[in-house]
């Protein structure tokens, strides 16, 4: 029976991640952190000192403490450092030109070109200044922005951004996700004002990698005519993701097979599992063993290096190493302690990966394999080697579910209820095309051979995304709309943790515990579910080009929206959803483009006025989606807000005669020059002006 204790480098990785945590509950403001750790480095080497004096157990105890804090406060120290943000001699707005060079890979996809760069130089006023940080870039497609590589130098033509907050109540925090990668500007760019004057990378090492993933891509392309199997093929042996279709993503997502698609565990276990296999007689001298331990961590280290050195191959690598180093020592590693120290070490080069949501799926994946999957298989041990093997495999899928289930509530909102069935043959396909992908890289330069292994692995991959596409059409296949905090993540996880112990030491207080994560769980939900009843909030929100307006009453939504919004079907899934995911919708009442005219039984009236404007009356209160000026009218309307539409000819004394209200509202159907001079105009005459595009969504909340 396996035994869980704290023990090895657990410790010191709490320590570790408590610094981390410690530093994003207080900011970058807190002073001293450099004297602050070098104290705690003093402390600890007297602490030490005194327990090696007089090796007492009380005294050696205060030492592990020291040595913890010392950790804590080094990590901290570490933050502190990692997260100094870059400052610009002028505001990004007054940049009219800047100096860039390529630091990181280039995205292509159907209609954009990204990538990340450095600053080296600014333009302001006709001036050239001297600038540092790192600049997110975006181009339209062209033939010369698809050319763009890492390390190539440009000149863009263009004042630079801080990136912005989002416009919308829950929607994903792009200025958070992109300042944890310490971006801290942003640029979009026409080709036309975009100049390659250079290449100068700032590692050759790192474009060579490049160039290397560059070169096997385009011989997946050769060989793989179909664009679906193309581009699996790319991200299962590659990493690379720019060419797969947003439905085909959604596919993976939804039947829990995501993972075989991002290079990682899975991916250098099973090359690691084939050159141990192959290599397994050379290790039967002390100089052989040597020589093939150097050759699979070379190797694992390589095949790392040609995928990008993503977060979850750094992971996966790293542990692999410190097992085979062990082997080398005649020391059989733990596994836990091979995971915390992987994780220790990518946190110290890079504390910000913590918050990396691959990073945390790929660790919590792993953990539950190594802590559930042992007791799963003593549930049933068949005797069959077949149903054997098909039986590890659904416990192997099944504890990586349960250990990534709470993450997956938390970002995704959402649980495969097929995640078993699917991964029963998602798992060995994908194993298999990883192989067969490999034999085609390395026969690429014989057509003849790599045509017939092309075709192996193209039924290989269709064969794979067909099944899910088929699991993914079953009833109920995804169950989605979970909305839960930090708090009950951390619950869930300690939730499952309890019942293991119960379930291994047989003793009540570890039942007793998961008695009380439950009632928390509970209490929380159903204390959440009486604040959502009483809830009653209009929001407008910001979308590109369009209009769209939820209006919640406890757990029932109106929506509102034109035949603009209803044209980007993703405009719901990223600017309204999280809102009603958040607010626990369970009732819908849409209203399409035409704004058809309600009943007053409605509880959201909305009627449309002859000219074609919109009047919602909701709570007593009456707003007005203006597209044409009435008439004049024997008296002012009075209204809460006047929502400004379509570059409406309404000036400031017209609208005054027909309207009593503060508040405007821009939303984005009109033009960017248009709200800018109407902007101005009505703030001087007193009125309250809200922009969606700049200000992001207007909202109304009632108690």
């Amino acid at each position: 029976m396996p035994r869980i204790a704290v023990t090895g480098t657990m410790r010191p990785l709490g320590a570790f991640l408590l610094g981390i945590l410690l530093y994003q509950a207080t900011g970058p403001h807190v002073p001293f952190a450099g004297i602050g750790a070098a104290f705690f480095v003093l402390l600890f080497l007297g602490a030490w000192w005194y327990a090696k004096k007089k090796p007492l157990t009380r005294r050696r105890r205060v030492a592990g403490v020291a040595g913890l804090l010392m950790v804590t406060a080094l990590s901290f120290w570490s933050c502190f450092l990692k997260n100094r943000p870059e400052t610009l001699p002028v505001a990004p707005e007054a940049v009219s030109h800047a100096q860039v060079t390529l630091v990181e890979g280039v995205a292509v996809k159907p209609n954009t070109v990204s990538t990340v760069g450095r600053l080296s130089a600014i333009k302001v006023n006709g001036k050239w200044e001297p600038a540092h940080g790192k600049v997110a870039l975006f181009f339209a497609r062209s033939p010369q922005t698809d050319s763009l590589r890492y390390g190539h130098q440009l000149l863009v033509k263009g004042s630079l951004a801080e990136p912005a907050p989002p416009a919308n109540p829950f929607q994903f925090d792009n200025q958070q996700f992109l300042a944890r990668k310490h971006i801290q500007w942003q640029v979009y760019v026409t080709p036309d004002r975009l100049l390659i004057t250079g290449s100068d990378p700032p590692s050759a090492l790192k474009a060579l990698s490049y160039r290397l993933r560059r070169t096997m891509e385009e011989a997946f392309a050769t060989y793989l005519p179909q664009k679906r199997e193309l581009a699996i093929a790319q991200a299962l042996v590659l990493g690379v993701k720019d060419n797969l279709d947003p439905s085909l993503r959604n596919t993976y997502s939804r039947t829990g097979t995501m993972h075989v698609l991002a290079v990682s565990g899975l991916h250098v276990g099973t090359f690691y599992a084939l050159l141990f296999f192959l290599l397994k007689p050379l290790r039967t001298r002390r100089k052989g063993r040597v020589v093939v331990g150097l050759a699979l961590i070379l190797f694992l280290w390589f095949y790392a290096y040609l995928t990008g050195l993503a977060p979850s191959v750094l992971r996966a690598v790293t542990m692999f190493t410190i097992v085979e180093a062990g082997m080398l020592l005649n020391r059989k590693a733990s596994v836990l302690n091979s995971l915390s120290v992987a994780a220790m070490v990518l946190l110290a080069l890079e504390p910000n990966l913590l918050f990396d949501v691959g990073f945390q799926l790929s660790f919590s994946a792993v953990a539950g394999i190594v802590l559930l999957q042992p007791l799963l298989t003593r549930v049933w041990e068949p005797g069959n080697r077949v149903v054997r093997f098909f039986w590890q495999l659904g416990t192997v899928s099944v504890a990586a579910q349960v250990a990534t289930a709470p993450l997956g509530f938390y970002y995704f909102h959402q649980f495969p209820l097929y995640f078993g069935v699917t991964n029963l043959f998602a798992v060995p396909l994908a194993t298999g095309a990883l192989w067969v992908g490999i034999f085609l890289l390395l026969l690429s330069p014989v057509p003849g051979l790599a045509t017939w292994v092309a075709k192996v692995l193209q039924g290989i991959l269709w064969l794979m995304n067909e099944g899910l596409h088929l699991v993914e059409q079953w009833p109920t296949a995804v169950l989605d709309g979970f909305v839960i905090t930090p708090g009950q993540v951390l619950a869930l996880y300690l939730l499952v943790l309890a019942v293991v112990l119960f379930i291994l030491r047989r003793q009540l207080s570890w039942l007793t515990a998961a008695t009380l994560c439950l009632a928390f769980l509970s209490g929380t939900e159903l204390a959440e579910a009486h604040r959502l009843r009483r809830k009653k909030e209009l929001v407008i929100h910001s979308v590109r080009k369009s209009s769209a307006t939820s209006i919640l009453q406890g757990r029932q939504v109106t929506f509102l929206a034109d035949s603009g919004f209803y044209a980007q079907p993703q405009n719901f899934a990223y600017q309204v959803q999280p809102l009603w995911w958040a607010r626990d919708v369970r009732e819908e009442v849409r209203f399409g483009p035409d704004f058809q005219k309600t009943g007053q039984k409605q509880q959201v009236p909305v009627h449309v006025t002859p000219p074609g404007n919109r009047l919602v009356v909701w709570q007593g209160k009456r707003l007005l989606w203006l597209n044409k000026l009435p008439k004049a009218l024997a008296q002012p309307v009075n209204v809460e807000a006047v929502v400004l539409q379509h570059n409406v000819w309404a000036p400031v004394e017209k609208l005054a005669a027909v309207m009593t209200t503060r508040v405007v509202v821009l939303d984005q159907t009109n033009s960017r020059n248009y709200v800018q001079r109407r902007r101005q105009e009505l703030t001087e005459a007193g009125y309250r002006v809200h922009v969606l595009e700049q200000d992001g969504a207007w909202c109304i909340r009632l108690p």
